[in-house]
């Protein structure tokens, strides 16, 4: 019998073609859905990974004895990840969207192509808040 570890396969290594490329699809889709143009504040490649930024408001943006750990954006917004996406090729044919649990640990929610798991967060945005 083969002993080996099973392990999760490793996320792609991207060019810098192969990020603008991701990146105007991952932006035109974006722009063309009503709900994620309205959610989505930034998106970022990395790593192998796309991740989708959102905004929250932060309470007491109004007070001035109040103290953030991160630098507020407009003067009472911070930026959090929404959701990523894991590519397991260069074409993104081969992918997972994932969410953020609130101990930071991402949690596979789907896996397919690009546009599928684009397709996922833009019908499952209740889980990615």
């Amino acid at each position: 019998m083969n002993k080996r570890w099973l392990s999760n396969p490793k996320p792609a290594k991207l060019s810098a073609l192969d990020k603008s490329r991701l990146e105007s699809v991952v932006s035109q889709f974006i722009s063309e859905s009503s709900r994620l143009s309205e959610i989505v504040y930034r998106v970022d490649i990395k790593a192998g990974r796309i991740y989708l930024y959102r905004l929250h408001e932060q309470f007491g943006w109004d007070r001035p004895d109040v103290q953030f750990i991160k630098p507020l954006i407009d003067g009472k917004y911070a930026e959090f990840p929404m959701a990523r996406i894991t590519l397991f090729d260069t074409l993104g044919e081969t992918c997972e969207a994932d969410y953020q649990r609130h101990t930071g640990q991402w949690v596979n929610l789907f896996s397919g192509n690009i546009t599928e798991c684009l397709s996922f967060i833009e019908e499952n945005e209740q889980w990615f808040q």
